[in-house]
């Protein structure tokens, strides 16, 4: 779902499982792969797809990590905003590309502080997955394959086949007991402890 409204739908009832308290989970993301792998997972935790709706970037109007950047102080501002009267989620993606994650997590922290918002606390229901050098790393990662965090897997045929597996690949490494291979990639590793943030 691509939406530039921060507004959700009305309606919702709670319903009477854990997941289903989530009443909106909000994916933040620079691309639809970034997108479907993360509402691949939340489905795979047992969230329904009414509940997930995605931000993404505009494809062709400039840089999707500028997107998702200058629109994370509003997605955090919105999260706090609804967590008060009902359950909610923000789960934030973008690309490190050449850089470092901890450069993006600087760079998205920055954008918080710019926008007189508090840091993000651990308690709070946002994840920031950062995936280096970009998605198709974590997914082609996940689907077994021995991957490094320089290349530029994007050009690969198979990655759009493979999200929904690597999804539950990444359930089964954060929450169902599977250790991660020592071939798991830093920033996927890192990636495994935040999206347990999301429930």
């Amino acid at each position: 779902m691509r939406s530039g409204s921060w507004r959700h739908r009305s309606g919702w009832r709670a319903a009477g499982n854990v997941v289903e308290r989530i009443a909106e989970i909000v994916v933040l993301a620079e691309d639809l792969r970034q997108g479907n792998l993360v509402r691949h997972y939340l489905v795979r935790c047992g969230h329904h797809r009414r509940n997930i709706v995605l931000r993404l970037a505009p494809r062709g109007r400039g840089s999707g990590e500028q997107f998702v950047r200058e629109r994370y102080p509003i997605g955090v501002a919105y999260y706090r905003q609804r967590s008060h009267a009902r359950r909610a989620a923000l789960a934030t993606v973008l690309d490190a590309d050449t850089g470092t994650v901890e450069e993006h997590e600087r760079g998205l922290a920055a954008a918080l502080a710019a926008a007189d918002q508090l840091p993000r606390e651990d308690g709070e229901m946002i994840s920031v997955l950062i995936p280096r050098r970009h998605i198709e790393t974590w997914i082609l990662c996940l689907s077994g394959e021995v991957v490094d965090e320089t290349t530029d897997y994007k050009g690969d045929r198979r990655i759009d086949g493979m999200i929904k597996p690597a999804a539950g690949r990444f359930y089964e490494w954060s929450h169902g007991g599977a250790a991660a291979p020592a071939s798991c990639v830093p920033s996927l590793r890192k990636g495994l402890a935040e999206v347990r943030r999301l429930g």
